[in-house]
């Protein structure tokens, strides 16, 4: 059975009207892209000092060894610093 004419007009308008919105949402998609092109930079092509500035350091009690000087807690970081400091006497310890 043939589509009648009607039927085909249709079909044709209906094709027009979705090839029409499959161009609008690729211009769309190539108008976002060139956009970000022009407004975002990626890290790679940031300088070192810019990358550092945005860069945060997570800071946990469980990386410090904490020493008593005088009531005052001091945080050594260093592990190599800290051992040294536990093998000292606690008189040397306080002098300083």
């Amino acid at each position: 059975m043939k589509p009648s004419d009607f039927q085909k007009t249709i079909q044709c308008q209906f094709e027009c009207k979705l090839k029409k919105v499959v161009k609008g949402i690729i211009w769309n998609y190539r108008k976002e892209l060139r956009r970000r092109k022009n407004k975002e930079i990626s890290f790679s092509e940031l300088p070192d000092i810019t990358v550092e500035s945005l860069a945060t350091w997570d800071d946990y009690e469980t990386n410090y060894t904490i020493f008593n000087v005088c009531g005052i807690d001091i945080k050594v970081l260093d592990d190599e610093l800290a051992e040294a400091l536990k093998q000292l006497p606690e008189k040397n310890v306080t002098m300083y």
